[in-house]
């Protein structure tokens, strides 16, 4: 049944590496527009093994771009929404949900066991520096999207070292701290160059927001920003598609 189900991609990949895929293992943290997209390819090419992390529940801002969040989901855990869309998709897959904030604390549990590719589908600073950096000790090959939002030209829209990027003020921020923390080259990012032009609002003044899914900087509030579905998308197709490579990668070295 697992070969019929992924029948088209055994054809173009060969059934060894198939196999690879399907006793491959994945950490996927934030299950976000980026991540959600991100679980989406590797659940559809078959991947085995799969953790997914996150903390919040499915908002109804979230609709706009997330591929979890539906009517039907709205107040749900998306941990445990994205255990049931991945054993929709792939019944013999097994998911682990972990519904926890990642941060220095937990990393010892989000790593846990056998991992062959991290995701950082993640758009807070401070989890997201202390994720890229246990990843990078522990000598994890790690996958890390940086700012999707505030974007609409899917055209530049590419892949690199993390050291290499350009355009992206995230990405930027990301780099200078963790090379301040002695981490130098190594990790691949999946960004877009194009110039961030935006007016933001404060907090307070977003009166139909929902705030929920805003609150990653251990309890502080965030601005709120534009993002289209096909941007955040894309990004998180293209992670997908990384880690899918790295894994196959992996095997044949």
């Amino acid at each position: 049944m697992h070969m019929q189900r992924f029948l088209r991609i055994g054809r173009l990949i060969g059934d060894e590496a198939l196999h690879t895929l399907a006793d491959s293992h994945v950490v996927v943290i934030g299950m976000g527009a980026v991540g959600s997209y991100a679980l989406e390819v590797l659940a559809r090419s078959g991947v085995g093994f799969l953790r997914v992390v996150d903390f919040d529940t499915v908002g109804i801002t979230n609709i706009n771009r997330q591929l979890l969040a539906t009517e039907s989901t709205l107040g749900k855990k998306k941990v445990l929404v994205a255990k049931q869309r991945v054993e929709d998709i792939n019944p013999a897959a097994v998911v682990e949900p972990l519904d926890l904030f990642a941060h220095e604390e937990t990393l010892d549990t989000i790593f846990a066991g056998r991992v062959d590719v991290v995701i950082d589908a993640i758009d807070s600073l401070t989890p997201k520096l202390a994720l890229l950096e246990g990843a990078y000790r522990r000598n994890l090959p790690i996958i890390s999207s940086m700012g999707a939002a505030l974007r609409t030209d899917p055209s530049l829209i590419t892949t690199g070292d993390l050291m290499d990027t350009y355009g992206c003020p995230l990405a930027k921020q990301v780099r200078t701290k963790l090379r301040r923390r002695g981490i130098d080259r190594g990790i691949l990012t999946v960004f877009s160059s194009e110039p961030v032009r935006y007016t933001y609002r404060e907090p307070e003044e977003e009166p139909h927001a929902d705030f929920n899914e805003q609150i990653l900087d251990r309890g502080r509030t965030r601005k709120v920003l534009g993002s289209l579905p096909s941007i955040t998308g894309m990004f998180g197709l293209r992670v997908g598609h990384e880690a899918i490579q790295l894994l196959l990668k992996q095997n044949r070295d």
